[in-house]
């Protein structure tokens, strides 16, 4: 990190206001832009929005790179979030003794120095005359091989032959086509398709709209889902029994040159992910040139008759997992309750601390940021498109203002201010509140990992509790707390909030939360129109309250929605609304404050099946 944080001590009466502090020094661009860069000051027990800003414009820097999974900015943004949970005098909560829970999460791939494929007696080359596939259950094809010598023999186009056990075990057999490209041909290696004209974007703001084009599309999916299905079904079947019961040593694909180049050149980059429980059953497998097959029969594939015997190939690779360099870490902290009768009950707050890392290459920030501000109001969510002659108009007009107040600035940093920042950052706020209470529930603190990957911090943790999970009596998931202006946001404003979940296990928590909210002096306007059966743009499902919701906890998701820089570059500090995030940070505290101190915990009425799981 680029600076130390700062201990926790009483703050002198400011002179100026707080948004006078918060007010940029030089010339801005756009109109929710603050300034570049925040000295740190020391933060205070009340939720205050400065508070936030020097924890946010430290955690997501671009000195954290990204805080993506397993890479050393994350490590770092997990150090401090546990230094944090200690200072304010919090329990461990993770991992014998610690404040870490450890993820087994690492890479799995092909060591490109150990890989080996010789055909007729001739090394090939990776890449350019073969490549080594990653294992796949659904075909049947395993993590490793090692032949000396193996026999081969062709068995005829992939996905149009049953396998004769007899002819094939211990043999290398060899595939016309393969998945990825079975047709053969060149089409793999194609570009990108044009992008659509912005004009003809379904319009998917807001989650009436988001709804309603989803429905549309889901529509139009099953209109075509007999012919494709049918087609669909004609393949691999067959072949992946056969594979798993015939005996056979290996498996060729004759199909390199169908495979994209980017998955080619990126065959020994690796996966990230889980640890497996144990290595994928089945032969190894390699998708080879056609010269290579040619090599092995004396003659081109397309004159080849199935039960042709080909040349010996020697065969070695092993797609192996092993750790990331720096650990993949929930982190986890206690408010021991004070009520001996309801101390061993808890209410949960979480945020996921993970973004995604760096892109390969960087682009100019004001044009990207100029770009989506006009074109792609929910960022990600919204496919890239032409722009309109207006749009254009608009787009060139705020790049000529940029250029006019700063040089350019190549980016490409994912800081994920917003995402999620914001929440990891709202919780430290709410934690440092509550350090300086006496509730009589305990209150649990979970910073969650790799969320990006695929909730996996989330799911370890509700599948390896470190405590009782059944005596969790709410749990208020934060994702994306740092936006809502009305220009970005359907219904959007200073004091909303969107609220998703509270009412699908227990009509109690959504009573609570609503009846909070009335008799507030700081009166959040609550945004429920995601909440809602249809589930638009899946939006329950994205988010680490899905794995609480498994385990029949109690939850609810909080955010002030999507915005143009959602999963952009451009999500940066200086864009955050931190007067908002503060006030839904106070509300929040409030609803967790108001569980933690009532005689009965929510009740639960079991799922509401009208809702889709996730």
């Amino acid at each position: 990190m680029r600076r130390p944080f700062f201990a926790v001590f009483a703050l002198a009466a400011a002179a100026a206001s707080l948004s006078a502090q918060a007010r940029p020094a030089t010339k801005t661009v756009f109109p929710d832009e603050g300034p570049r860069t925040w000295a740190p000051r020391p933060t205070v027990s009340a939720i205050t929005a400065n508070d936030l800003r020097t924890r946010l414009y430290q955690f997501s820097d671009d000195s954290m790179a990204g805080r993506r999974v397993g890479e050393l900015g994350n490590w770092k943004g997990t150090e401090y979030i546990a230094r944090e949970f200690k200072r304010l005098g919090l329990k461990p909560a993770g991992d014998d003794g610690t404040y870490f829970q450890v993820l087994p999460y690492g890479y799995s791939g092909f060591d490109s120095s150990a890989v080996r494929l010789v055909a007729a007696g001739s090394p090939s080359t990776a890449k350019s005359e073969w490549i080594p596939m990653a294992p796949a259950a659904a075909l049947g094809v395993g993590s490793r091989i090692d032949v000396t010598d193996a026999p081969t023999v062709f068995v005829g186009r992939w996905g149009e032959v049953t396998l004769d056990p007899a002819a094939v075990r211990g043999k290398i057999v060899v595939y016309a086509g393969g998945p990825g490209g079975a047709g053969g041909g060149a089409g793999g290696r194609g570009g990108p398709a044009a992008p659509l004209s912005c004009d003809a974007v379904p319009d998917r703001f807001g989650a009436r709209m988001a709804a309603y084009t989803d429905s549309i599309a889901a529509a139009g999916r099953g209109g075509r889902a007999g012919g494709g299905g049918a087609a669909g079904g004609r393949g691999g079947a067959p072949v992946q029994n056969a594979l798993a019961s015939a005996g056979v040593a290996g498996v060729l694909f004759v199909n390199l040159e169908a495979i994209p180049a980017n998955t080619v050149n990126g065959v020994f980059t690796g996966a990230r992910g889980m640890q497996p429980a144990a290595p994928a059953s089945g032969p190894g497998a390699a998708t080879i040139s056609a010269a290579t097959a040619s090599r092995i029969f004396g003659r081109a594939v397309d004159q080849l008759a199935p039960g042709t015997a080909g040349a010996n190939v020697t065969a070695r690779w092993s797609y192996d997992w092993k750790p990331t360099p720096h650990p993949a870490r929930n982190v986890i902290a206690i408010l021991p309750g004070t009520d001996p009768a309801l101390a061993g009950e808890y209410v949960l707050l979480g945020a996921h601390n993970d973004h995604v890392g760096t892109n390969a290459s960087g682009v100019d920030h004001d044009s990207l940021r100029a770009v989506n501000w006009v074109t792609r109001r929910q960022g990600a969510n919204d496919p890239v498109c032409r722009p309109t002659a207006t749009q254009q108009q608009r787009i060139d007009s705020i790049i000529k203002v940029a250029r006019a107040t700063r040089p350019p600035r190549r980016d490409s940093i994912m800081n994920g201010a917003d995402d999620d920042g914001s929440g990891t950052v709202v919780m430290l706020e709410i934690a440092e509140r509550f350090a300086t209470e006496k509730p009589k529930r305990s209150i649990i603190f979970v910073s969650h990992q790799a969320e990006e990957g695929g909730l996996l911090g989330s799911r370890w943790f509700a599948d390896h509790p470190t405590i009782p999970l059944d005596k969790v009596a709410a749990a208020h998931n934060i994702d994306m707390i740092g936006k809502g202006r009305v220009d970005y946001v359907k219904f959007g404003g200073p004091n909303s909030l969107q609220m998703l979940g509270s009412r699908r296990l227990s009509k109690d928590f959504g009573d609570i939360i609503d009846s909070v909210n009335a008799v507030r002096a700081e009166t959040m306007a609550l945004d429920k129109t995601w909440d809602v059966f249809e589930n638009p743009l899946n939006r329950f499902c994205r988010s680490d309250q899905v794995n609480y919701v498994r385990k029949g906890v109690p939850v609810t998701y909080f955010s002030t929605g999507y915005s143009p820089d959602y999963h952009q570059a451009t999500d940066e500090p200086q864009y955050i609304e931190y007067d908002h995030s503060a006030r839904a940070a106070r509300f929040i505290y409030d609803v967790m404050w108001a569980i933690s101190v009532r005689k009965d915990r929510p009740f639960i009425n079991g799922a509401d099946p009208r809702y889709p799981s996730c």
